[in-house]
């Protein structure tokens, strides 16, 4: 308490008052009001087009006369869905912040796993017009996997591991390292080669790549070894494991953003030691996800304001209205005879 003092008054601050900035309720509520403009959009805009005719055009006539005719609700859906982009880095952000400030690391990954499980329902009839389809999961399934995530990477960082686990921490993120890197080396073979995939002898080029690859990243691990310490590669090794490991899951749930949404919290969490360097680096992964996700670099803005405190109790305010307003939009939906059609 008393450093805490002697800081605010090193930096000009009265003791004991509020930090200039805007806190993390006020940061949750515009994520939240971003994603609500965006799953308006989505879900209620984007059925009303479809019942329009969208998709239903083939020629390039019909796209022109379409669009004239749709012109400014097609123009209204593609708005409200950029400023959508805002709400998930933002999300992915509290997440980490609140990895690191919460008591119980337990508690709080239930309570993400619990919440993804009640939002499923929801979240399927709002998107799919479904009690229940498993093509594709809602967002908190990302933010739970991405939670895991820390969780083990924070494991990782204290090496509370006996040495047979560590071994298999190495093992595991070399070959899934090398899985990686031979299947991205080998499509870009094929891309460059203006080869498709099954063309080239694949089960020959593929071992090759991957033994090459394989044999690269020992070389490494053997140098860094000898120059950083035994630690610090199993570590390493580990959190590539660990994130390579929650991105698969991602991707085998088909949950919303998959691996890359993982990706973006891993980002982020690493960089967890400057905030904004932190938000930048999760807007770059996005990004490379999708360009439509380039609004997403505007929440360097509110993360630059961020002073790092909690402001309003609204934790389970976030959990309610997520489940919540998706069943309503589903109803508005559903009332005006479109609840049954699917926007995925």
């Amino acid at each position: 308490m008393e450093a805490t003092l002697n800081r605010e008054r090193m930096t000009g601050q009265e003791p004991g008052a509020k930090k200039k900035g805007i806190c993390g309720s006020t940061l949750k509520l515009i994520a939240i009001a971003a994603m609500l403009i965006d799953h308006i959009s989505a879900m209620v805009l984007t059925r009303m087009l479809i019942v329009n005719g969208l998709g239903n055009v083939t020629s390039q006539a019909q796209q022109e006369q379409w669009l004239r005719e749709n012109a400014g609700l097609y123009g209204c859906m593609v708005v409200m869905r950029l400023i959508g982009r805002l709400g998930f880095p933002i999300f992915c952000f509290l997440l980490v912040e609140g990895f690191q400030k919460t008591g119980n690391v337990k508690k709080y990954a239930l309570r993400l796993g619990l919440f993804a499980l009640l939002s499923e329902i929801p979240f399927d009839l709002a998107c799919h017009g479904k009690v229940l389809e498993f093509d594709y999961q809602n967002v908190f399934f990302t933010l739970f996997l991405g939670f895991l995530l820390m969780w083990a990477a924070d494991t990782i960082e204290k090496g509370e591991f006996p040495k047979w686990f560590r071994n298999c921490l190495a093992v595991g993120g070399v070959v899934m390292l090398t899985v990686e890197l031979t299947g991205v080396i080998y499509s870009i073979l094929c891309s460059v080669m203006q080869y498709q995939s099954g063309t080239l002898p694949e089960t020959y080029v593929i071992v090759m790549i991957g033994a090459i690859c394989a044999a690269v990243i020992s070389l490494i691990v053997s140098f860094v070894r000898r120059r950083k310490g035994e630690g610090s590669v199993w570590k390493t090794l580990g959190y590539i494991a660990a994130v390579l490991l929650a991105m698969y899951a991602a991707n085998l749930l088909r949950t919303d953003y998959s691996g890359m949404g993982v990706l973006t919290i891993a980002v982020m969490y690493f960089l967890r030691k400057h905030k904004v360097r932190s938000m930048l680096g999760g807007c770059i992964v996005l990004s490379l996800m999708s360009l439509i996700e380039l609004p997403a670099f505007l929440t360097l803005i509110p993360v630059k304001l961020y002073n790092g405190e909690r402001g309003l109790k609204l934790k389970y305010f976030f959990y309610a209205f997520y489940p919540v307003h998706l069943f309503l939009l589903w109803v508005i939906c559903a009332l005006m005879g479109m609840g049954g059609i699917s926007v995925v």
